[in-house]
């Protein structure tokens, strides 16, 4: 299965999306924020998918994925948002943003996507 680093400033979300996502197989590490995302990518883990929380403070999800991007770094990422009308508004296009996905998470169409997004 994959592996999958998720980033959110809400401890409960991070311990639920472990917890479902490690279910369903996958191995998680998570962040709670954006510039624990880039520690952990400049620490070696090398994820498959990244689900970033597009609000976090410190560093948002969005400006974690802007460094990564601008370092080479072209892991699929899926941004998360409390808005309902996430878009690439949230995001330039040259951040190559895989998907959008809103709170509360529906966590069958987080799984399609990742299976879409990584072939498992």
């Amino acid at each position: 299965m994959a592996t999958i680093l998720v980033a959110d400033d809400s401890e409960t979300i991070l311990l639920l999306m472990r917890t479902r996502l490690e279910m369903a197989g996958h191995a998680v590490a998570t962040a709670a924020d954006g510039q624990e995302v880039l520690d952990h990518i400049d620490g070696g883990v090398a994820p498959d998918l990244l689900l970033l929380d597009a609000m976090m403070p410190r560093k948002s999800g969005i400006d974690a994925l802007r460094e990564l991007r601008a370092a080479g770094v072209n892991t699929p990422a899926l941004i998360i948002s409390a808005h309902q009308d996430a878009t690439d508004a949230d995001a330039p296009g040259d951040l190559q943003v895989s998907g959008y996905l809103t709170k509360p998470i529906d966590f069958d169409r987080l799984l399609d996507s990742i299976a879409e997004l990584t072939r498992t």
